[in-house]
This record gives structure tokens, sequence and C-alpha cells, in this order.
């Protein structure tokens, strides 16, 4: 591909684009393309800029806000953008690039590929803002060259709904993960080094790695955990990740407290390198109400992690149950608990089996490079036009 083709990649922070898109921006530069970043700036635009990423910053995204005059000057200001550096193409993920970022486009003449990366709270509660929300869908991807999901529920219910047209549509395996960076070999070197929580006597340990909302499941780890704790006493529940306040279904910081106190779980705050608490856990749990392609899991499965997830959206497409770990009913503390009860009894030979096809899963089906391949040829065949 020639090397004046100007590729944008539109995401609503650069924390996205930095955790999720690197490596696809890193391919593409080898590939001879010209890769600009855009985003609101936050805490990872100097890291991008640090691996000599250009970025431009997005001034008019505001993520959970639902003013349209907001909104248009959203599209407007992408519209510009996309204009002043000539963009041939633009990448584009999360609910507003997808949506402003698609008539941005078409007004500028750029070329689309949308990324639907998961169904939120905004698409899925039956409420105006859902309703306006799935119109604003159907308008712009109706303008969209190309609309990806990452899991057949998703796809499912967009063709269903009329959204897109069927044609426009495929799958793809998640973001991608770096298998030699999420590798279980990390975990011989770091092992030794972290200690979360002294303990006289070797405990099997639960990690759960999220936002801390309604919607991940949180509530249902803490009362699986309780109940197992009351039957076990050679375990122990982590639990990673902020409260997300802008979030409706986020949990509250004096519940948190109240855990902690409690010594159901042990809090870990967001942490931008997750690997070595993976290496901690015997087990990671996600106990989600519904995933595009829950990274998380993808990125424990490289690192030989058997993984506890529910049978919803997404989550079922990533663990294979009795195979790479268990799949649980979907909000449902008790079959949680139950889960977790069958992983605790299991012969270590059997949890090391887990982990083990784990492993051959996330590099046969969700490795970066497959990911990035599919990119490539939608890109070429884009652009050969």
């Amino acid at each position: 591909m020639p090397s004046n083709k100007k590729i944008g990649i539109v995401a609503n922070t650069a924390f996205n684009i930095f955790n999720f898109r690197l490596g696809l921006i890193e391919q593409l530069q080898l590939n001879g393309y010209k890769v600009i970043a855009i985003a609101p700036e936050d805490d990872y635009t100097k890291l991008l800029q640090e691996k000599n990423i250009e970025f431009v910053a997005v001034n008019q995204l505001a993520r959970k806000g639902t003013n349209p005059w907001k909104d248009f000057l959203l599209m407007n200001e992408l519209r510009k953008i996309y204009r002043q550096y000539q963009l041939d193409a633009v990448l584009q993920y999360t609910i507003k690039p997808n949506i402003y970022g698609t008539l941005a486009a078409k007004f500028s003449g750029t070329k689309t590929i949308c990324t639907v990366t998961g169904l939120g709270y905004t698409f899925l509660n039956e409420n105006w803002v859902s309703k306006i929300a799935h119109q604003l869908y159907k308008l712009a991807f109706s303008t969209a060259d190309v609309v990806l999901f990452q899991n057949k529920d998703d796809l499912k219910i967009f063709i269903e709904e009329k959204l897109v047209d069927h044609e426009k549509t495929q799958l793809i395996p998640g973001s991608g993960i770096d298998t030699e960076k999420f590798h279980p070999d990390f975990c011989k070197q770091e092992k030794s080094d972290i200690n979360f929580h002294p303990t006289p006597t070797e405990k099997i340990r639960f990690l759960m790695i999220g936002r801390l909302l309604k919607d991940k499941g949180v509530y249902e780890y803490i009362e699986a955990a309780k109940q197992i704790l009351l039957e076990h006493k050679n375990v122990e529940f982590l639990l990673l990740g902020d409260i997300d306040n802008d979030n409706p279904t986020a949990i509250k910081q004096a519940e948190l407290e109240h855990w902690v106190n409690e010594k159901i779980i042990i809090y870990i705050p967001h942490q931008k390198d997750i690997r070595p608490f993976i290496c901690q856990a015997d087990c990671v749990v996600l106990p989600s109400y519904r995933e595009g392609m829950p990274r998380v899991i993808l990125e424990s499965m490289a690192m030989a992690k058997p993984c506890i997830t529910t049978d919803t959206a997404g989550c079922r497409d990533a663990v294979v149950d009795n195979e790479t770990g268990f799949i649980c009913e979907v909000e449902n503390a008790i079959a949680l608990q139950q889960s977790i009860a069958k992983f605790i009894n299991l012969p270590q030979t059997q949890k090391q089996s887990l982990g083990i096809n784990a492993r051959v899963r996330a590099e046969r089906i969700f490795s970066q490079q497959i990911v990035i391949k599919q990119y490539q040829k939608l890109l070429e065949k884009l652009l050969s036009f």
C-alpha cells in the first residue's frame, strides 16, 4: 500500500487507543501507512506520542453526555479533523466515534471501518435515550463502509433491528491480544516479587478485574465470595478496578469499603499493568451481564489462567465450558458460587489442564496478529478503489 495513505484511529479516550489499538497502529505504520490517533486527551496521550504516533485532541467528546448540540459540535469537529489531515480512512471505536465520526466521514469523503466493541447501558435499556441511540446507529451505519462486531449476539441484534445492512458486516475476534506480552512465562519472572496479603498457608486466589459496576457482576461476585468463605478458609477473593462514577450502575464507595472491612475481598485499584496480578490468581472471574469481547478474560487465558464467566454475549464466545474454564448463568450469584466451588474442588492437574487449554485457545483464535490481518485486508480493499 502506498505510503501516502493516511489512517485515523478514533476512540473516546487515548487510554482506549494505547491499550487496545497500539499493536494495530504499529503494524499499519510498518506497512507504510501514516497513522493518526484521534481522541480526547488523557494520561495516555503522552505515551502514544512517545511511541511516535501523531495525536490529535478531540475537545467536544463527552462520553456519557446526551446533549444534542454538544454531539453536533463533536461531529463538526471530527469532520474538520478528517478534512484537515486528508484522511483516506478512519477506524472508529466506541459509540460516539462510531456514530458521529461516521457522519463526519460522510461529509469529508473519508472511508470508514466501524467496530462495535459492545452494547452498553445506553443501548440496552428501554428508555428514550436508547431509542435515540438505535436511530443514530441506523443513520450512521447506513453511510459506513464496513461495520465489525466482536460477537455473534451483537451482530444479530443489529441485523434483526435493521440498524445495519448485513453485507457491510463482519465478525472479528475482539481487539486482539499480544500473546507474547500476555504469556505464562511472565509469571515465572514476577510471581516472587508480589505479595498482596501474606498468609501462613497457600490460598486459592480468585481475581475479578474490571470497572466496579453492577453490570460487570460485582454484586454477584461479592455474594458468591461471602458464601464460599463460610465453607472454605483457604480461599481469597481479589477485586481490581476503579469505580466509574459517570456510569449509573457504579457501585458506591461505602459498599467497597464495607466489603474490604468485612474481609470479603482484597481490593486493588486500577493498574496500568495487570499481568502481575493475573500471575497471583489461580482463576480469573468475570460475571458480566454482557460484553463485546471480554479483554481481561482473553488476557488471562493467554497467561494460561482458567476463567469463570457468564453465559452471555461476548463472554460465552471467549470461554469454552469445562475446557478453558466454566460458564454459569448470568445475574445468578448461586450459579457463580457453584462454579467457583467446582474449581476449588478440582485436582491440581485438572486446573493446570484448563489453563493450558486456555493458552492454546488464546493463541489460536484471539491473537493480535489474527485481528490485525483482518483490518489490513479490509483497508487494502477499501483503499484500492
